[in-house]
């Protein structure tokens, strides 16, 4: 062969290389998401939670292919990196997604205070942070444009576990408010509080206590000597837990309990058994809604289909995470973005995200100037027979709640 034939054949060879080469960039292309999220520590079962609903999003969109953009699909590919319940490393590990691993899109993780360190970061980088599962009026009042959250403000979270009192028989008339002192839980408290004046209860005792407080006895015999007629408090799933378990043991039992996070994570009945009876807790979703959309289905397939993947029913943080990260989805679709993901790509995914007003299994979607969803219901969940059942509003209810609470030595 001479040497025009070899370097013919070189230069064909070198041209199957590049196209085979590019013909396997193009394969591999996928939308790569990350987030920061507590996995152990203080938070680590509720953090595990998020976990399970942002996989369950992605297995579902991968099984389809992957989110479709122009007739191609893109599969997604997530990662996760454990900030052990602490603020500091939320932001620290939400930083190095972004600068280091160079990830497309960021997710919000579990609880206010991390996700108030992390979405400060994503917003210097200009990366929308969508969260199911921080909702601190905070959050919400830094004139951020890149933070949204698919809960409401949570303050405005408990209103269904007051507003309830108003179908009891009788009206409860006086109750007592208590809460850990971090971001969200105090919050809630103070959301108790607003919501109480408005609906003629009044309030005998009001107190904020350290989130490590071991000593729930003492406080809690504090609150017994006032006989309020509701107990209020501002609690996670450890908070909840150990106030329930407190309130037997000094054998308390007013006429209502609620809380504004923890009965609706599965661990709070699986640990407590009976004792979790007639317990109340602030909701922002449940299956029995009549909510639907193309990827998930109805808010009943959503909670059939997951409880046949994790062996347990969803509470509304994990379906709030799975309709925040397909909410970023439909963004996506509609703006024909592909990966690798731009800086002015998700300047736009920021702006549809302000525009866009999204019907999903969760509900309506429609993200306010702050970031917060202002389509939430006020929904009030209450543990019956072992299993949560929603009770307010009483147009969607499944069941009437009961009331008042049987005292824990009749039981």
């Amino acid at each position: 062969m001479g040497l025009k034939g070899r370097v013919c054949s070189r230069t064909i060879l070198l041209c199957l290389l590049i196209a085979w080469t590019h013909g396997i960039a193009l394969g591999e292309q996928k939308f790569r998401i990350g987030y920061a999220d507590p996995l152990t520590g203080t938070f680590g079962r509720d953090g595990n939670l998020v976990k399970d609903a942002y996989n369950f999003w992605a297995e579902l969109v991968n099984a389809k292919g992957g989110i479709e953009v122009k007739g191609k699909k893109y599969p997604v590919e997530l990662t996760v990196i454990d900030d052990k319940s602490t603020a500091a490393e939320n932001a620290r590990f939400t930083e190095k997604l972004i600068t280091e691993d160079k990830v497309d899109l960021i997710l919000g993780g579990f609880g206010s205070d991390s996700v108030f360190a992390g979405s400060a970061v994503a917003e210097k980088y200009k990366y929308p942070l969508v969260s199911g599962a921080a909702s601190s009026d905070k959050l919400f009042a830094r004139g951020f444009k890149y933070y949204f959250s698919t809960l409401g403000k949570a303050t405005e979270e408990v209103r269904g576990c007051v507003d309830i009192v108003q179908i009891l028989s009788p009206k409860p008339k006086t109750g007592a408010i208590i809460g850990s002192d971090i971001l969200f839980t105090s919050l809630a408290a103070e959301g108790y509080r607003k919501y109480a004046a408005q609906n003629g209860i009044e309030i005998l005792h009001f107190e904020l206590f350290p989130i490590t407080l071991q000593d729930y006895n003492s406080m809690l015999v504090k609150v017994k000597q006032k006989n309020p007629d509701v107990l209020f408090v501002g609690s996670h799933l450890m908070v909840a837990m150990k106030t329930i378990k407190g309130m037997k043991e000094i054998d308390f039992t007013p006429k209502m309990v609620t809380f504004s996070y923890g009965p609706t994570v599965p661990d709070f009945i699986k640990s407590l058994g009976k004792d979790a009876e007639y317990v109340v807790g602030a909701s922002e979703w449940a299956p029995n809604l009549p909510y639907r959309d193309p990827l998930f289905g109805t808010a009943r397939q959503f909670n059939e289909n997951y409880f046949k993947k994790y062996g347990r029913n969803p509470d509304y943080v994990e379906a709030a995470s799975a309709a925040g990260a397909y909410a970023i989805q439909v963004a996506i679709e509609k703006l024909g973005i592909t990966p690798p993901v731009k800086e002015e790509d998700r300047v736009r995914i920021m702006e549809e995200l302000h525009r866009q007003s999204l019907t999903t299994f969760y509900g309506v979607v429609k993200f306010g100037a702050g970031g917060a969803n202002e389509a939430h219901p006020p929904v009030a969940v209450q543990v019956q027979n072992g299993k949560l059942v929603n009770v307010y509003p009483k147009e969607v209810a499944e069941a009437a709640p009961w009331y008042p609470m049987k005292p824990w030595k009749k039981r």
